[in-house]
């Protein structure tokens, strides 16, 4: 027996979809393939034979079935598809022929012979197997082919009668999914919300259905604070989230992401405002009432810090400040509300605000680090570094760790003469690190444009390639080109993962040294040795633009 299509039952009707597309515009169309990349990956799941489906194949059955899996694993599709229908033809009547028919049309749809796989693969399976399990999927991928074929109308058609037939189905919840991509692209906000309800009230949640129906719980919360359903969205997430504190993360910041969103525009600055109020109300019924059990105190905290965020993202500091003097006088001054309350001022760009409150921790090195690292970012390097140094005397269990911050702050203010001095100081007290401080004196002077110096540290660095690297970007500053090019070869000959990178450095080195017929050569040797590499893609589109040469050997992107 041959693969069975429709026309094998002598059914009259032809297909018209050449003569009764829809298509979309070309930026619908590039937005719509991505989503039905998302949706052949979660289809992927559903192209499986049960554990229970194998154990009924007879030896011989179960034999060719491997051998068909097999090639469909190595995405060897039309070898594949000629081993579905071996089986087809030897086991006309096993239990196997359904899913080897509709294994024989996906293989179709992946060799880009959408219609056939359509009308003559999963058509038939339905038509010849109606109550196998196979015929449910062959169903969903009848929609999911007609989407990937840009053929909106009749994919919906599909979904939805899938939705109507098999409202238990696993397979219905995909397809379910589906739609809401396709109401997102037509700006159907009711089917969205219809179903991102269906999926996050109704759908039974299996190990094959339970993250797209997570997935359009969050989604489905999201729309719902976005029009200040509080309770609603609570309730949605209660679904996927009934541990308070997960659910605390997911609705502050389904919460905070709309309140921006509607803070944005001038016209709906008071349902940001009072969204913020509703989802800190909410907030507010979930603090514990006795925080004297570890536990509870932990998200008591966690309740305060977020009633904080929804205010600040509504923009009203005084809401802001009011939530943490109230949570520090509920739980006593410590350290962690303290840091997020000065943290908070810093984003307020109140600097010296927030460095009042950090002087103010139990944990002094903490505390005076985080002073160090508010003068750092507002520019003031020289009282950074005296705080970096302080602390390296009075930490004394990181005092390199605490140098090497004052390093890197010489660095930011370009001071690399001081910042020298420093690794060279950790150079002779640290040992353990040594290759860790060279390489920051080399970088140093290489930013310092001390280039000849950065050679000589970065050669004795022990981090090839990437030392060597350095090496010859440092001699192409210096237009020592010749110099460049050896390192860059030694890399290439050495490590075949930065082989690709190397030879097209090498490229641009000679393009560097006005050397035009050498660079092309080197350019090709990319696209030659390595054309499924980015860096041949790369060299491939340069060669073109600079040189206008088509001809690569190599390096094209795949059709």
């Amino acid at each position: 027996m041959a693969v069975i299509t429709r026309h094998d039952k002598r059914i009259s009707e032809r297909s018209m979809a050449d003569s009764c597309k829809t298509r979309l515009t070309v930026i619908v169309m590039i937005v719509f393939l991505h989503l039905v990349t998302a949706s052949i990956l979660q289809a992927s799941v559903l192209d499986e034979m049960s554990i229970e489906r194998w154990k009924d194949l007879r030896e011989a059955e179960r034999y060719q079935m491997q051998i068909a899996e097999k090639y469909y694993r190595e995405q060897n599709w039309k070898i594949a598809a000629a081993e579905y229908e071996k089986f087809l033809t030897l086991h006309e009547k096993s239990t196997g022929a359904s899913f080897a028919q509709m294994k024989w049309s996906i293989c179709q749809v992946r060799l880009k012979k959408l219609n056939t796989a359509i009308k003559d693969g999963f058509q038939s399976v339905i038509d010849y197997w109606p109550q196998s399990p196979d015929a449910i999927t062959s169903a969903y991928h009848i929609g999911l082919t007609h989407k990937e074929m840009g053929e909106i109308k009749p994919a919906k058609k599909a979904y939805q009668q899938m939705l109507q037939k098999y409202p238990q189905a696993a397979v219905t919840a995909f397809a379910a999914v589906d739609l809401i991509d396709i109401a997102t692209l037509e700006n159907d906000i009711q089917t969205q919300t219809t179903l991102w309800k269906k999926l996050t009230h109704e759908t039974p949640r299996t190990s094959d259905t339970r993250g797209v129906c997570e997935n359009a719980s969050r989604q489905y919360a999201g729309f719902l604070l976005q029009h200040n359903g509080v309770s609603e969205a609570v309730k949605s997430l209660n679904t996927t989230y009934p541990e308070p504190s997960l659910l605390v993360d997911q609705f502050v910041t389904l919460s905070v992401a709309a309140i921006n969103l509607l803070m944005a525009d001038q016209k709906t600055v008071l349902e940001g405002e009072k969204l913020s109020d509703a989802a800190a109300s909410h907030i507010r019924t979930l603090l514990p009432s006795d925080v004297s059990v570890p536990e509870q105190k932990i998200f008591a905290h966690k309740c305060w810090f977020a009633i904080a965020d929804l205010y600040a993202a509504s923009k009203r500091p005084e809401k802001t400040e009011e939530t943490f003097k109230l949570a520090l006088e509920k739980l006593g001054r410590n350290d962690e509300i303290l840091s997020r309350y000065a943290q908070w001022h810093k984003s307020q760009t109140q600097f010296e605000l927030a460095r009042q409150i950090y002087a103010t921790l139990e944990n002094k090195i903490e505390g005076q680090a985080q002073i160090a690292y508010s003068l750092r970012e507002q520019l003031k390097y020289p009282e950074a570094v005296a705080i970096f140094q302080q602390l390296a005397i009075a930490d004394v269990e990181r005092p390199f760790h605490w140098l090497s911050e004052a390093a890197t702050t010489h660095r930011h203010a370009h001071a690399w003469m001081p910042a020298i001095a420093i690794y060279q100081e950790l150079l002779a007290k640290d040992v353990d690190h040594t290759d860790n401080w060279l390489w920051n004196i080399g970088i140093t002077q290489r930013d310092g444009g001390m280039l000849k110096e950065a050679i000589g540290t970065f050669r004795q660095c022990n981090n090839f390639p990437n030392n060597y690297n350095e090496m010859a970007g440092c001699h192409r500053a210096l237009k020592e080109h010749n110099e460049a090019i050896l390192l860059y070869n030694q890399v290439a000959g050495t490590d075949e993962n930065w082989a690709p990178w190397a030879l097209i450095q090498i490229a641009y080195t000679r393009e560097e040294a006005a050397q035009p017929e050498l660079a092309i050569k080197s350019f090709q040797q990319v696209c030659k040795r390595f054309p499924k590499n980015q860096y041949a893609s790369q060299a491939h589109a340069h060669l073109q633009t600079k040189y206008k040469i088509t001809v690569t050997l190599g390096g094209a992107k795949d059709e």
